[in-house]
């Protein structure tokens, strides 16, 4: 089971390394100890005590370490330092320096993406998902239609609480790709940006982002409750939403990653990649 530690800032909460577990304790509570081979993901959210040692830790095991400041915005993340490329770098940017394969991975993207919306649609109005949108196919501005009216509310909120959401996906998503041995930075959708591949799988789940922001911010109109910074009970909130749906995002985001590594196995063995070596 894959575990995430999330650590938002509280100024009696403490973390540790002893041996192999790292150790939470906060003031008032007993501490917790957590194996640190469980841990697959870590999201910091303001100033919080804890070990350097345990950034050494969390990358040498190849799990990345996100950092937010309390508006929810991603400052840092921590990666493992290696002076050689990933493992699949080669046929990566071999598959992504043709235009047949690069067509055909935008046609990957753009399909798993509107399988995502129409998913999220189907929640998002009770089921009641107009027929053309799944015989016909549903377009990216009936997607934006729809959507607009939903946050249309919540205002400039709503992207403050996106980018946190945000966060929390892409934690997920470039500790998959570390793990695959796939280059996070090499991307096709958002070609020579840093992370590039993972914004472009984020792309793909654009719409589970805007869901579970839209999800948070109805409860928080519930309470009444709407703060400038994310407090540590937001950031609670949006983490055990993300952890409700984790299992399913964690298998989609294996699916998208075996996605990718097919369509390279099919130009290898189509012989096209001969041409670009």
């Amino acid at each position: 089971m894959e575990k995430t530690l999330y650590l938002n800032e509280n100024s009696t909460l403490s973390v540790t390394l002893d041996g192999p577990s790292i150790v939470v304790k906060e003031e008032g509570k007993s501490g917790r100890r957590v194996p640190a081979r469980v841990i697959q993901r870590v999201v910091i959210t303001g100033n919080i005590k804890l070990e350097t040692g345990l950034i050494t830790l969390f990358t040498q095991n190849n799990v990345p370490v996100t950092f937010l400041d309390k508006k929810g915005d991603r400052v840092a993340v921590t990666l493992p330092y290696k002076d050689y490329l990933p493992g699949q770098y080669k046929a990566q940017k071999t598959f992504f320096e043709s235009d047949y394969s690069r067509r055909r991975y935008m046609i990957f993207l753009r399909a798993y993406r509107q399988r995502v919306q129409i998913d999220v649609l189907k929640r998002l109005l009770k089921r009641q998902v107009p027929e053309k949108f799944v015989t016909v196919g549903l377009k990216e501005e009936d997607y934006r239609q729809v959507i607009d009216v939903a946050i249309a509310p919540y205002g400039q909120k709503f992207q403050q609480v996106r980018n946190a959401v945000a966060a929390v996906f892409t934690e997920m998503v470039v500790g998959k790709l570390i793990a695959s041995e796939l280059d996070p930075h090499m991307g096709v959708m958002h070609r020579r940006r840093d992370f590039g591949l993972v914004l472009d799988i984020c792309h793909i789940f654009g719409s589970e982002i805007d869901i579970q922001s839209i999800q948070y911010l109805k409860g928080r109109k519930r309470t009444g409750h709407y703060a400038k910074e994310m407090s540590s009970v937001d950031m609670k909130d949006i983490a055990v939403r993300f952890e409700n749906r984790k299992e399913t995002l964690v298998l989609m985001t294996d699916h998208i990653i075996d996605g990718i590594f097919e369509l390279i196995r099919e130009l290898r063995i189509s012989g096209e990649s001969s041409r670009f070596l």
